[in-house]
């Protein structure tokens, strides 16, 4: 009989990969055993089990990650393990599953060294092999969706964008953000064809609206309620545009077809205390959520961070969910069977680089101006991008980041 003993020659990604599914796996099955435990958010697993939310932070992570080679940069340490699997022993979960864990985070860590020569190697060719987990299959069925469904619903749009930068606000433990969403090269398949722009809204965790938070409108902008209009970065489509009584959106309103109504369409807002600074009941990390309900070739978010709000070297995970059995403000988290493998893509922007929205002139400047308004310094901010291909109808594209101690 060979030895079992593990060799740099004898494993491959493969080998890494099927060990990762089987630790996710075993984490789902402590998780599940954990008496009073209804959620998989870190801070239902921090009550639960009464951990470190850090802790309950990478359990939450590795038991759902999307991409199996995403959770490595999750991986606890062997004395975090151990105390995880303590607290869920203590809790009454059977010793089989705990130990089980513990041996399939052995095993991972161990195929994970060899595979790759080290540590810090077994972390940066996961994170490769995380981005690159895309297929071109997945993007042809989801491109095909794509053009089904712009038929179907009677519109389309080159980019549905968005722009989110959080900052301490001036009173109070509280987090405001400046927000930029729209559409570039929105068009119209059929005259008559249902489409509204929303005003952005707050809600917490829970899926429950905001009391606290309220909308300001942006320096320089004619709106006089929201959704404020950019009409600097405005062509085309906002003409169309109609606020009705019954919701106060806007609405678009019969008219021409095809590349004669095409156009962008932007909004803004300042959004004022959309949710605590640090950890809280209803709030266990920096959750921004990007609705799809427009066919388009790209959903593209820009989300801005100041250094204070996060943990040092923080990066965010960038997640697709389905919306076929409810919204983002519905009023309960989201499910495992909810999340949606579209090879979201989520990278670090440098402080001063010319990243801009593809399809829109002048969204950058526009930005700058603001932060100069509001007083915030732009290199105190960290950015990231998320981005996915063809998103599905209806899907929510949510970019999370852990908060600061």
């Amino acid at each position: 009989m060979g030895s079992s003993r593990v060799t740099p020659a004898s494993v491959g990604a493969s080998d890494v990969r099927v060990a990762l599914l089987d630790l996710k796996a075993s984490t789902q099955d402590v998780l599940a055993a954990v008496p009073g435990l209804t959620g998989f958010r870190p801070v239902d697993i921090e009550g639960a089990l009464g951990i470190d939310l850090k802790l309950a932070w990478k359990l939450s992570h590795l038991a759902h990650a999307g991409d199996p080679f995403d959770a490595v940069r999750h991986l606890p340490g062997e004395l975090a393990a151990k105390i995880a699997a303590q607290a869920a022993a203590k809790k009454g979960v059977p010793a089989a599953k705990t130990e089980a864990m513990m041996a399939a985070l052995f095993r991972v860590q161990s195929l994970g060294i060899a595979w790759s020569g080290g540590k810090r190697a077994f972390g940066l060719l996961s994170a490769n092999m995380a981005i690159n987990a895309d297929g071109r299959f997945a993007v042809d069925r989801r491109k095909e969706l794509f053009s089904g469904g712009m038929h179907i619903w009677g519109m389309r749009a080159a980019n549905a964008f968005r722009v989110d930068v959080l900052h301490p606000a001036a009173r109070g433990k509280m987090i405001d953000c400046l927000t930029l969403r729209g559409f570039a090269d929105l068009e119209r398949l059929r005259f008559d064809a249902a489409w509204r722009f929303d005003a952005p809204a707050v809600v917490d965790d829970r899926g429950r609206a905001s009391r606290r938070a309220r909308l300001e409108r942006p320096a320089g902008t004619a709106s006089s309620s929201a959704p404020f209009i950019i009409d600097e970065l405005c062509s085309g489509a906002s003409k169309t545009l109609k606020r009705m009584a019954e919701d106060g959106c806007l609405h678009l309103m019969p008219g021409e077809v095809g590349r004669a109504s095409a156009g962008t369409l932007v909004q803004g807002a300042v959004m004022r205390h959309v949710q605590p600074q640090g950890f809280s009941r209803d709030h266990s990390g920096l959750f921004q959520v990007f609705r799809a309900r427009t066919p388009c070739v790209m959903q593209e978010f820009v989300v801005g961070v100041h250094r204070s709000l996060v943990p040092e070297g923080v990066q965010p995970d960038a997640v697709v969910y389905g919306d076929l059995y409810g919204a983002p403000e519905r009023r309960m988290p989201y499910h495992l069977g909810d999340r949606l493998h579209c090879g979201a893509t989520v990278q670090a922007l440098a402080g001063r680089s010319r990243w801009r929205i593809e399809g829109v002139v002048g969204v950058e400047g526009w930005i700058d101006r603001q932060l100069d308004a509001l007083g915030w310094d732009r290199d105190d901010m960290l950015w990231f991008r998320a981005a996915v291909a063809y998103p599905p109808i209806p899907s929510t594209l949510v970019v999370q980041l852990p908060q600061a101690d």
